[in-house]
C-alpha cells in the first residue's frame, strides 16, 4: 500500500500564549511571536506536504483567513490541551484515508522548508509498526512525531514528553527512533529559548523579540 501521509499543527490562541516569556516579552509581544511563527508553519506545510493533507486545529481566529488563502483545512480546538488536539486532527486524518501521521510545533523559529520535506520523506518510508520523534533542543521534549499505522494513539505531549513517547512505543511493541534535526528541536517557550540556535536563521520576528528583550545576537554571543 502505498503511504499517505497527513500532517497535523496544532496551535494555541496567540491572546495569553507563551505565559513563560512574560519576563522578556511583552503581552503584545508574545501574541506577535505566537501568531507569526504559526503562520510561517503553516506556510512551509503548504508548499511541502500534498495538498489536502495539511489540517490545523486552532482556536486562533486569526488563523482562519490564513488557512483559507493556503488552502489548508482548519478544525476547532477540542481544548484539553495539544495531545487532545493532536487527536482531533489524526480522526480527521484517519477519515480522509490516511495512514501515517505526523505533527510538527507550530513554535519554531528556525523551521525550514527542507525539515519539514524530511518530515514528510520520513513518513513516506515508516515502516507499519514505527514512531519517530523529533526531539527538542534539551532532549527532553518532543516538536514532532510520525506514525505508522494513523491510528495509534502514541501521542502525549507536555513535560518529559520524548522518553514518555518511547516508553509508549516501547508498551505498543513499535519500533523508535528519536530524530535531530535543528530546525525542529529550536522551540519558544521560555526566555532562554530567544537565543539562536547554532547556525539557524530565526524568523525576523523573533530578532525582534531578541532586541526588545535586550538580547541581541551581539549581546548573545558575548555571554556565551
Amino acid at each position: 500500500m502505498i503511504p499517505r501521509p497527513f500532517l497535523v499543527i496544532p496551535v494555541k490562541p496567540s491572546s495569553g500564549s507563551k505565559q513563560r516569556l512574560a519576563t522578556a516579552l511583552t503581552d503584545s509581544g508574545r501574541e506577535m511571536v505566537s501568531l507569526s511563527l504559526a503562520v510561517r508553519v503553516i506556510s512551509l506545510a503548504s508548499q511541502v506536504w500534498p495538498k489536502g493533507q495539511v489540517v490545523v486545529v486552532s482556536a486562533e481566529p486569526a488563523l482562519a483567513p490564513v488557512c483559507a488563502r493556503l488552502g489548508v483545512a482548519r478544525l476547532p480546538d477540542p481544548g484539553n490541551g495539544q495531545t487532545a488536539a493532536v487527536r482531533s486532527g489524526v480522526c480527521w486524518s484517519l477519515e480522509r484515508g490516511g495512514t501515517v501521521v505526523a505533527t510538527v510545533a507550530a513554535d519554531l523559529p528556525g523551521l525550514r522548508a527542507d525539515d519539514l520535506l524530511e518530515v514528510l520523506q520520513t513518513a513516506h518510508g515508516l515502516a507499519a509498526g514505527s514512531m519517530v520523534v523529533y526531539p527538542d533542543r534539551d532532549g527532553s521534549g518532543t516538536n514532532g512525531v510520525v506514525v505508522r499505522p494513523a491510528a495509534l494513539l502514541v501521542h502525549s505531549f507536555g513535560p518529559g514528553s520524548q522518553p514518555r513517547h518511547q516508553q509508549i512505543a516501547s508498551c505498543l511493541g513499535l519500533e523508535f527512533r528519536a530524530l535531530v534535526v535543528p530546525g525542529l528541536g529550536w522551540d519558544l517557550d521560555r526566555p532562554e529559548d530567544l537565543d539562536p540556535s547554532g547556525d539557524l536563521d530565526p524568523h525576523p520576528v523573533v530578532t525582534w523579540a531578541l532586541q526588545v528583550s535586550g538580547r541581541t545576537p551581539e549581546t548573545v554571543e558575548s555571554d556565551g
